[in-house]
């Protein structure tokens, strides 16, 4: 059993094994991947029969390959004899329906970690798969077999492209977001959205300070006898008989003395909202509002994949607290370890490549003047080679 980790922390190396020594059960609180998988690839090459016989490839900085190959085979073989029933035989019906090819080798890779991934994420943790169409389908079949059907939350489509002109098909210009949680007690912090301009003009009014405002009904539908506490007479009124008020006497007069009543003709008290008071529209499961890093933005680092760093500030509030333990165990230039920074969480970042570790320890300097070593560890098999380079 590995010892609990204390201090955020960078590996380098391969995720599965370092999973496997470093982090114990249910220690991690959100876990957000955006595994290497390059869609832009002709669709029909996935689906190519390979021989078995090539020896494991390095993955390189921005090399997103995957190839059945004899270390994929083994892995395949292990996930047969060892994995839970149900992920056998899923993952057997895989090879038998797709053959031995980049594709499977793609979801026998991703079976024994998001496994791992399952291991150490709390009860009450998250995990979100950052993937395209072209394997989502079946990604979301390996993780309700690993998950369970039950703990599927939301497949969220981030837009983040304004327009392709892909051939003979139309512009691919989302990604998907796959939300899982351990368990169905996660935590949830609910976000919002700011109302659009169409909104203010048709829902809400101004008043003489230039403030949007709606007012909302101070009564409600009375069941059986109603609650006595909620049927009493304000300003010479009574609620109708099939009514009562929507809150206490106490609580109408503290929304009197701040001016926050208005009434109607009738003389039905109503409450004032303000707009700029309102937390928004709750989030949805589509998100067309956090746009991709444009070639010019001061956040762009150069790296094929980088994701916005609202993205990951917006998944990192929705599903943990400030304390917690974030994992992104394909961590690339970094950006989710620096949304766990901004916002007070601790946080494990896992890459397989050390021509990452750069990049990443630069953009921490950068952002927060926090040092490897110093203010966090380095570890990994991969940190000698590093080191050589210097």
């Amino acid at each position: 059993m590995p010892k609990p980790l204390t201090t955020n922390t960078l590996f380098y190396g391969d995720n599965l094994p370092i999973l496997r020594e470093y982090l114990n059960d249910e220690s991690i609180d959100l876990i957000y991947l955006d595994p290497p998988f390059n869609s832009n690839r002709d669709y029909n090459v996935l689906f190519k029969e390979e021989s078995g016989l090539e020896s494991t490839a390095q993955i390189q900085a921005f090399k997103d390959t995957w190839d059945w190959d004899k270390a994929t085979q083994a892995t395949f073989e292990d996930l047969r004899l060892t994995a839970p029933i149900p992920v056998q035989k899923l993952i057997q019906t895989f090879y038998d329906l797709l053959g031995p090819n980049q594709m499977t080798a793609y979801l026998v890779m991703m079976t024994t970690r998001l496994l791992e991934l399952h291991r150490v994420l709390k009860p009450t943790g998250s995990l979100y798969l950052h993937c395209d169409p072209t394997a989502s389908h079946y990604l979301k079949i390996i993780m309700d077999t690993i998950f369970g059907v039950a703990n599927f939350r939301s497949e969220i489509t981030w837009k983040r492209a304004n327009a392709h002109n892909d051939p003979k098909r139309y512009g691919h210009i989302a990604d998907i977001l796959l939300y899982y949680g351990k368990t169905a007690n996660v935590v949830w912090n609910p976000q919002y959205t700011p109302y659009r301009d169409e909104y203010y003009r048709s829902h809400f009014k101004k008043d003489s300070q230039g403030r949007f405002y709606r007012t909302m009904p101070l009564d409600a539908p009375r069941h059986g006898e109603g609650s006595p506490t909620l049927i009493y007479e304000w300003k010479g009124k009574l609620p109708a008989k099939t009514r009562t008020w929507a809150i206490s006497k106490e609580k109408m007069a503290e929304y009197e003395q701040q001016g926050l009543l208005r009434y109607t003709k009738y003389g039905t008290p109503t409450l004032i909202k303000y707009a700029d008071e309102m937390p928004g529209v709750p989030l949805q499961n589509i998100w067309t509002d956090l746009p991709p890093i444009n070639p010019v933005a001061k956040e762009r680092l150069g790296y094929p994949t980088q994701k916005p760093l609202a993205l990951l500030e917006r998944i990192i509030q929705a599903s943990s607290n400030a304390g917690d333990w974030i994992l992104d165990p394909f961590c690339g230039c970094g950006t989710a370890i620096v949304a766990a920074q901004k916002f007070n969480r601790n946080w494990v970042g896992i890459d397989n490549n050390y021509l990452t570790s750069t990049l990443q320890k630069n953009r921490l300097w950068d952002t927060f003047q926090i040092l490897s070593q110093r203010d966090y560890l380095v570890k990994g098999d991969l940190i000698l080679a590093e080191e050589s380079m210097v």
